[in-house]
């Protein structure tokens, strides 16, 4: 269906207030994330000319990020009528091109396309996105354009194929548990430490570890979402929220129209055993018999899942950090564990998968840190058999320089990650644990809740500042 220019143009005025307002109502309450100053330095900057591709997983914030962004731009006094924003998951816009929407836009104002922003949200919904974005920026060179979309690695994949030279990759990931507890205002307990790790490493710790827990606990449920994080008094069945809003949609929506999906009640079912799964050591043919389906299309699902950032694979290496030849074991995590909650209900500590989700939430602290090179041991040699959760590899892939343990327990056992660390010339493991701290030559012990808010509240300071 074609739609008049005189709807297309309403609707578009409708979407910008601040042509006539200079304001935008709402998102300027709502704190920002750390990751604003950054990406919004890439907007900002004029010598390289390359539009802006904001990526991530659906409901953490970027939408969000783009109207604070706007706010920011009419607060420098760019004119307001030089800044458009067009969400292309809108049904009138389906099938009008980008220029159109540009020309729509300007026309009524009487104003040209530079010294523009322009922002496409949910660009993936354009088929070919990268092909037009990419003759948007070579044809305006003074015009700056920011597009986001949530089927992550789809997108970096098209954006490096097709927009060599021309886009800026920005990754946005789910909240972590430092910015949950920093933007709630849950830190008062928490004092800046060192401990020795080859040199003094910043740390915390808290005057009140069960305090700090609960506040993990709810984290795994309900925190990965900034909407609900932050709003947990206001939202009413969050449970409803994060599976009718983020996994209905991905599994009904997203995924079928990026990959042509026929089968969408298979892939849901397919997602939910890898989600209950996740953190545990799987293998193609386990998988393939729990969910009917033959490796090939296990292989393929567990990539579309991947695309839409649901799911993130963990690799296997062998006792001295070597990669197997064949892969045939694997391990699964959630990016997010509040999605979990979105598919199974809230789970509290006593629940049998809640150490399950206890390590999904520390490995998810890690995926904003891209080149992190995490990889699980698992081993059998000469009846001597042993596992560590997460390994860290050098850049070349050639050497483990870190291991960490998790777990959910204070009684501890370190032998197997010990019997790694000498295999591998560690010098210092960690163990994650539930309530105890002890940092002693060669083994760190730290309650989870500390772990994980340390890993990322230290990467994100490292990166853009305390």
């Amino acid at each position: 269906m074609v739609f008049s220019d005189n709807i297309l143009e309403n609707r578009i005025k409708s979407d910008h207030t601040w042509w006539e307002t200079k304001q935008i109502p709402f998102y300027t309450e709502l704190n920002k994330r750390r990751y604003f100053t950054p990406f919004y330095g890439l907007i900002q900057q004029s010598a390289l000319h390359r539009a802006v591709v904001l990526m991530g997983p659906r409901r953490i914030g970027k939408t969000v990020m783009m109207y604070q962004a706007i706010q920011d731009l009419l607060d420098s006094g760019i004119e307001p009528k030089k800044i458009l924003y067009f969400s292309l998951d809108t049904p009138i816009f389906t099938n009008v091109s980008l220029d159109e929407l540009i020309f729509r836009a300007l026309t009524p104002n009487d104003e040209s396309i530079e010294d523009c922003f322009i922002f496409f949200d949910e660009i993936q919904y354009l088929k070919n996105w990268e092909i037009h974005l990419k003759s948007l920026v070579d044809r305006n060179r003074r015009t700056k354009f920011i597009a986001s979309g949530s089927a992550a690695a789809a997108l970096r994949m098209k954006s490096i194929e097709s927009g060599a030279g021309r886009f800026s990759d920005f990754f946005l990931p789910p909240l972590t548990f430092a910015e949950y507890i920093d933007l709630n205002g849950y830190n008062a307990s928490l004092v800046k430490i060192e401990v020795d790790f080859g040199g003094p490493r910043r740390f915390y710790k808290t005057e009140d570890i069960e305090q700090f827990n609960r506040h993990f606990t709810d984290y795994i449920n309900f925190g990965g979402f900034p909407e609900i994080a932050l709003n947990k008094e206001e939202v009413k069945n969050p449970e409803q929220v994060i599976q009718k809003d983020i996994t209905d949609k991905v599994i009904m929506k997203d995924l079928p129209g990026l990959f042509g999906i026929e089968n969408t009640l298979e892939l849901q079912q397919f997602f939910n055993v890898l989600a209950f799964r996740t953190g545990e050591i799987l293998n193609y043919r386990n998988v393939s018999e729990e969910t009917k389906t033959d490796n090939k299309t296990v292989k393929k699902y567990i990539e579309y899942l991947e695309s839409a950032f649901l799911i993130k694979v963990l690799h296997r290496v062998d006792v001295t950090a070597e990669r197997f030849k064949n892969i045939t074991q694997f391990k699964v995590y959630l990016t997010n564990p509040s999605l979990f909650t979105g598919l199974f209900g809230k789970i509290s500590e006593s629940d049998e998968r809640f150490p399950h989700l206890v390590e999904t939430a520390v490995f998810a602290q890690y995926l904003h840190r891209e080149h992190q090179y995490l990889r699980y041991a698992s081993w059998n040699r000469n009846g001597k058999a042993g596992e560590v959760d997460l390994i860290q590899l050098s850049p070349n892939f050639r050497k483990a320089y870190r291991a960490l343990e998790v777990k959910w327990s204070d009684s501890l056992k370190s032998d197997k990650l010990k019997h790694f660390m000498l295999k591998n010339s560690i010098q210092k493991g960690i163990i994650t644990s539930k309530r105890t701290f002890n940092d002693s030559d060669d083994l760190l012990v730290v309650p989870n809740s500390i772990y994980a808010y340390v890993v990322g509240k230290n990467a994100l300071d490292d990166q853009y500042g305390e």
